[in-house]
């Protein structure tokens, strides 16, 4: 598994972006929740984290799923932001469809284009 991190190029103060290749597991997720914190990656200025997951394999259950979003909801720093997620296939696409239908006070969408994340990421914002 390896993650890179990017600020988007069109707007690098607002828009994080998350690359995930290879196996992935929530434990790798949550791990790189505490580095973008740690690093001061989100900020203030931060409206949203785009996770691109095209490609990788999404090594999980519904119990890993419910530890991951248990951590998320336990970082006012992550509730802060919008969190999008780009997925290209079933097996993976599914646990953002569960976040966004099942946990409200986290504000996770699923998509399947980076231009879909990045219109989302921006709406109701002025830039």
């Amino acid at each position: 598994m390896n993650i890179t991190y990017e600020k988007h190029s069109l707007y690098p103060e607002a828009i994080l972006i998350r690359n995930f290749v290879g196996k992935v597991v929530a434990n790798d997720i949550i791990e790189s929740w505490k580095y973008l914190y740690k690093h001061q990656l989100i900020n203030d200025s931060t409206k949203g984290l785009i996770n691109n997951l095209q490609g990788c394999e999404l090594m999980m259950d519904l119990e890993s799923f419910t530890l991951l979003l248990n951590y998320m909801k336990s970082m006012k720093y992550i509730k802060n932001i919008k969190i999008a997620v780009i997925a290209d296939n079933p097996k993976t696409i599914i646990f953002p469809i569960l976040g966004h239908e099942q946990e409200r006070e986290l504000n996770i969408k699923p998509f399947s284009t980076m231009d879909a994340a990045v219109n989302w990421v921006l709406l109701d914002m002025s830039v």
